[in-house]
């Protein structure tokens, strides 16, 4: 769990900057008097709702980062024309599940962006997010089979995966891949 520290550190000026750009943006305006505003009201939110410091030790890597993208991107289109179909079909809706995916990553900004990754994807719904535990809860639309659910599990591990690789370190990437070798096999 990420701790939270009373008062104002260095650390909270770029959030003290994002959430006066925010109030600017809200009053239509640049002014003094609004600027003056925000600072002060993004002051007084960061202290009196303390934000958690979260953890970003990871590597960026471009090439990875743009064939998550690009997947993801791919994978809305598909889904989107999947879920349309579901609903215009003349049959019954299929059965639905709930799964329970293991996460690989500890790090909560990480299990939160896969888990909205996973959800933005029509299909699938995000229900729980156990950041301590290392999993999530999806509920999968299209889950009439075996093989429909094993292959709602394999497109949430390959998501997290995929995100590991864009910005996880090298120590989850390694965990990802040692862990889809163990499910293929």
């Amino acid at each position: 769990m990420a701790d939270r520290t009373r008062g104002l550190h260095l650390w909270h000026l770029p959030v003290i900057a994002w959430l006066t750009i925010v109030w600017l943006l809200l009053w239509g305006e640049v002014t003094r008097i609004n600027l003056v505003g925000g600072l002060l009201v993004s002051a007084i939110i960061v202290l009196v709702f303390p934000f958690p410091r979260v953890s970003v030790e990871a590597k960026v890597r471009p090439w990875a980062t743009i064939v998550l993208l690009s997947r993801f991107l791919a994978d809305l289109a598909v889904a989107s024309f999947g879920v349309a179909w579901l609903a215009v079909r003349p049959k019954d809706p299929p059965p639905s599940a709930v799964l329970e995916i293991r996460l690989v990553s500890g790090s909560e900004l990480r299990q939160t962006l896969t888990g909205e990754l996973i959800s933005l994807v029509p299909g699938s719904l995000l229900i729980e997010l156990d950041s301590e535990g290392h999993r999530l809860w999806l509920h999968v639309l299209d889950a009439g089979t075996p093989e429909r659910i094993a292959e709602a599990r394999r497109k949430a591990r390959m998501q997290e995966h995929r995100l590991l690789r864009a910005i996880g370190t090298d120590a989850e990437v390694a965990e990802s891949e040692r862990r889809l070798r163990e499910d293929a096999a």
